[in-house]
């Protein structure tokens, strides 16, 4: 059922692709990125802030690779190669970047913050990296730990940063919704693809 539901996933990231290069923009997508811009209260719009934060160069590149070096040096070689892998997921959302060359947000309307991205916005790379390497990452080292509070505060984590950064990232004006809906497709399908091939990693945390 696991590996039906991330090649399922997979198909619907294709086949999403696809029609966000022939439709870039839509009403609707517009509307709700405006309602999210517009009825988000300032606290909450700081956290989306810091939500992306992890997804932006140069930690997006230094944070990854350090946990996995991490990983590598405890003697854990399988999970360091199986998050390695779910990394890679970063390459497959770049080619499809570059296939689909879908323009960033620029309608008058979008407010853009922090930055203006100069990359195509199909899908979103922060989802896409959210959804596959760090759910891999906070998942594997809760599964490592003998205290309760520090196993679901792990979770939480997970749960908080996958949950939260689609909103951030139309929030921050930098993606539409579908470029969002494409980078959980493509995050998930890839975690679920790796989790399926190389395990779960218990038999290194044992």
């Amino acid at each position: 059922m696991g590996l039906a539901a991330a090649l399922a996933a997979l198909a619907f990231y294709v086949g999403l692709a696809l029609w966000v290069r022939r439709h870039p923009e839509s009403r609707f997508e517009l509307a709700v990125t405006r309602r999210i811009q517009e009825g988000t209260p300032s606290a909450i719009g700081r956290l989306l802030r810091w939500v992306s934060w992890l997804g932006f160069p140069p930690q997006s590149v230094l944070v990854p690779s350090a946990v996995i070096a991490a990983f590598w040096l405890r003697g854990e070689r399988r999970t360091a190669a199986q998050l390695f892998l779910t990394w890679t997921a970063s390459t497959i959302s770049f080619v499809t970047k570059r296939l689909i060359r879908r323009p960033r947000p620029n309608h008058p309307a979008v407010r853009v913050v922090l930055a203006r991205p100069r990359d195509a916005s199909y899908p979103s790379g922060h989802v896409v990296t959210y959804t596959a390497f760090w759910l891999a990452a906070l998942t594997a080292a809760a599964e490592r730990t003998r205290l309760g509070w520090l196993r679901a505060l792990l979770l939480a984590c997970a749960s908080v940063l996958v949950g939260t950064v689609g909103l951030s990232r139309i929030y921050l004006g930098h993606h539409w919704l579908t470029d969002v809906i494409g980078g959980y497709l493509l995050g998930g399908s890839w975690y679920g693809l790796t989790r399926f091939l190389c395990g779960s990693g218990r038999r290194d945390a044992r």
